[in-house]
C-alpha cells in the first residue's frame, strides 16, 4: 500500500493583478508545513507539482527547508494534470459586465464602494456565486479552459501518478483546493458537479489530504489536514 500527500499552495495574492503570487504570510505558511514535514520525518520517493507559480513556490520553500536539514527531497517531477481551473481568470473576464448586468454582483461591488473592509469577503462571495455557474455551463468564456475539461486534465494527472507509483511508496503531490476537490471526487466517486466545485471553499491552504493507493484501490484517508499552522494564520485563499 502506498500513500499519496496532497498538498494545497499556500495563500496566494487574493484582489491583486497578479492572484498567482505568494503573500507574504503563504510564504509564510509554507515554511511551516516544511518544518512539521520534516520535524515529523516525512519521506517522499516523488514529488509532483502543477505548472503555476504559488504550487511551485510553495514547493520551493518546503524543499528548502530540507535540504537545510540535509534531507533529501526529490527533485519535482511538473505536471500540468495538477493546475488549478481557471474560474479566476474567468470571472477577471466577466465580472466587469456582470456589475452592470447581474443584481447580486452588482449589489456586492456597490458595498465594497462604500465599504472597502468588505473587499476580500465580497470578493470570496462573488467568486462563489460566479463559480456555480460557470461550473454549470451557465457561464462560459472564450480562451478559459471549461470546467469540464479541467475535471478531465484532473483525472489524466492523476492517472499518470497512479501509473507511476510503485509499491509501499510516498509521494508528494503541490497542487491547488479545486485539484483536491476533484481528485477527493474520485475517490468518493462524487458526481455532483457543484458539490466538487464546493469542496474548493474548505480547503486550507497548506493543508493536505491523503489517500492509500494499491493495485485496485484508491481510498480517501485524510481531507484538508492543518497540524502546523496556528490559527492567526489560517487561511483559504
Amino acid at each position: 500500500m502506498s500513500k499519496i500527500y496532497f498538498f494545497r499552495h499556500a495563500q496566494a495574492s487574493l484582489g491583486s493583478d497578479n492572484y498567482d503570487v505568494l503573500s507574504k504570510k503563504g510564504e509564510l505558511q509554507a515554511l511551516e508545513l516544511g518544518k512539521y514535514l520534516v520535524a515529523n520525518k516525512y519521506k517522499f520517493d516523488k514529488i509532483y507539482v502543477g505548472e503555476l507559480t504559488r504550487q511551485q513556490h510553495t514547493c520551493k520553500i518546503v524543499s528548502e527547508v530540507y535540504t537545510e536539514n540535509n534531507l533529501t527531497f526529490p527533485k519535482p517531477i511538473i505536471l500540468k494534470g495538477l493546475n488549478e481551473h481557471q474560474a479566476t481568470e474567468a470571472m477577471k473576464i466577466e465580472i466587469p459586465k456582470m456589475i452592470n448586468s447581474d443584481p447580486f454582483i452588482k449589489s456586492l461591488w456597490k458595498e465594497i464602494e462604500l465599504d472597502p473592509k468588505k473587499k476580500n469577503g465580497n470578493l470570496m462571495l462573488g467568486f462563489e456565486y460566479f463559480l456555480n455557474l460557470w461550473v454549470t455551463d451557465k457561464i462560459k468564456v472564450d480562451g478559459i479552459i471549461p470546467w469540464k475539461d479541467f475535471r478531465e486534465n484532473v483525472r489524466n494527472g492523476l492517472k499518470i501518478i497512479l501509473d507511476n507509483t510503485k509499491k509501499s511508496q510516498y509521494i508528494g503531490v503541490f497542487t491547488s483546493g479545486g485539484t483536491i476537490s476533484s481528485i477527493s471526487a474520485e475517490s468518493l466517486k462524487i458526481s455532483d458537479e457543484k458539490k466538487i466545485a464546493g469542496l474548493n471553499f474548505s480547503i486550507r491552504n497548506t493543508s493536505f489530504t491523503s489517500f492509500l493507493f494499491s493495485k485496485n484501490q484508491f481510498n480517501l484517508l485524510s481531507f484538508n489536514e492543518l497540524p502546523h499552522l496556528e490559527k492567526e494564520m489560517i487561511t483559504f485563499v
